[in-house]
């Protein structure tokens, strides 16, 4: 049943504000393993703003990303770091969603070839309509489109 009451109105129209600001100025974080796709996806009439991008391992692969290779003896770099947030930040910016192949190929030479890497990046969606573009490049023959 739809209440005609103006104060049930402006009570609904309060908490789905309220959700709405939660959602787009809350901190998000999102991850993906090597070999796999970022997504990032914000509330429409918002867009992503990055805030910070960390490609690499900082952790042991028991906690996130473990190997593939159960039967490795290599130790892992767990202070592997590549310099990733411009092109996070190139690919996401004031776009409404994106898509980030996780592979070391699209961020330039691999820090720690003998290690599984992830992918982080710390952002927020921010209020306002996202720009349209898109980038496109070659990564190992194969056309992306970021």
């Amino acid at each position: 049943m739809i209440s005609h009451n103006p104060q049930v109105f402006k009570v609904n129209t309060l908490c789905c504000l309220l959700v709405y600001l939660h959602s787009i100025l809350k901190n998000h974080t999102a991850h993906a393993c090597e070999g796999d796709t970022l997504i990032i996806e914000c509330p429409s009439r918002t867009s992503v703003a990055v805030l910070s991008a960390f490609y690499g391992r900082r952790v042991p692969n028991q906690h996130l990303c473990p190997s593939e290779n159960t039967n490795t003896t290599v130790e892992e770099d767990t202070e592997c770091t590549s310099p990733v947030v411009m092109e996070v930040y190139k690919s996401c910016q004031e776009q409404r969603s994106c898509h980030i192949p996780v592979f070391s190929a699209v961020f330039g030479q691999d820090p720690c070839p003998l290690t599984r890497k992830y992918l982080l990046v710390y952002y927020k969606c921010r209020p306002g309509r996202p720009v349209r573009k898109k980038l496109e490049r070659t990564v190992q023959g194969v056309r992306v489109v970021l």
